[in-house]
């Protein structure tokens, strides 16, 4: 179980005392230290390294984005969560784009505070567990497979990369998704358009014959059915982003390009009403050609 350790950046003394109150009653974990001043709270950010820091957006004389920024050029490499009651949706923006995972809005309650960071110790998990798949990826390729070295380690660190964005890393399927598009990207020459080609049985079928594994009807539906839970649960993850913030830039990119957008609306009524017995419409095909193409986008197939 992690342990969170915790710094909180604001000018406000009862936003600290708030935040340091909650983490503490909630046992979720310790504060490290806390500090009014963000330029004072870099040099002991860096000295500490605390896994979370909660900081103010709008401060005196330096604001929390550029606060961000500059720990990041320093490599920091602990998550952020802003505290904020600003609505302005290009600043809001901003922020995610400079490194912050989740926002806090003012006024500070228990409830949002205990959820969002359980999203990012959810992350934080996923980023373990993208580690450990990392390690056990060699068995994947041919050892007489001729490659690119340089390459196809690209493409798998793209795929996770993607996965973990979407909350799946630590699913089942990803493993099977990794195989799919490393056996993808080695036919895209040879076979141009291998998606509007083939039936995804018959990728299933060349996916697995390619890393030698046997490819039966068992193991070809075992492999569909693990796919459609690691999807099924990547749908769950954006619909619970999309309820705590409509506007967050991965709920806006990959709500319509990977999922049909009807059926992530109709999970967000499903968690706001706590009731998920449906059955949600899986599209595999949509899923796997939208991955397919993103990692075309980062410039990696």
């Amino acid at each position: 179980m992690i342990c969170l350790r915790y710094y909180i950046v604001d000018d406000d003394i009862a936003s600290r005392k708030i935040l340091s109150r909650i983490i503490v009653n909630e046992f979720l974990g310790e504060v490290i230290g806390e500090e009014e001043d963000a330029k004072e709270a870099e040099k002991e950010i860096l000295e500490l390294l605390p896994d979370i820091v909660l900081i103010d957006l709008l401060m005196p004389f330096q604001d929390g984005i550029e606060t961000v920024q500059n720990l990041k050029r320093w490599n920091f490499s602990g998550k952020f969560i802003m505290i904020s009651q600003v609505e302005n949706k290009e600043m809001v923006a901003k922020a995610y784009n400079e490194g912050v995972d989740y926002f806090i809005h003012k006024p500070i309650n228990l409830v949002e505070v205990s959820s969002v960071i359980s999203k990012v110790k959810e992350q934080m998990v996923m980023e373990q567990s993208l580690n450990k798949i990392k390690e056990s990826l060699a068995y994947i390729h041919q050892p007489n497979t001729p490659k690119k070295q340089s390459t196809v380690p690209d493409i798998q660190e793209t795929v996770l990369q993607i996965l973990g964005e979407i909350g799946i890393i630590g699913e089942s399927g990803s493993n099977d998704l990794l195989i799919i598009m490393d056996y993808l990207y080695r036919k895209k020459n040879l076979e141009p358009n291998i998606l509007d080609k083939n039936t995804l049985k018959e990728i299933y079928l060349q996916a697995l014959s390619f890393k030698q594994d046997k490819s039966t009807d068992k193991e070809i539906k075992a492999l569909e059915q693990r796919l459609r839970r690691t999807v099924n649960q990547a749908m769950i993850n954006m619909a619970s982003l999309g309820l705590t913030d409509y506007a967050h830039p991965k709920f806006e990119y990959y709500s319509t390009r990977f999922f049909d957008f009807n059926e992530i609306r109709l999970k967000m009524r499903e968690l706001e009403r706590e009731n998920s017995s449906r059955l949600s419409k899986i599209n595999l095909r949509k899923f796997i050609y939208a991955l397919y193409q993103e990692i075309e986008v980062r410039g990696k197939m």
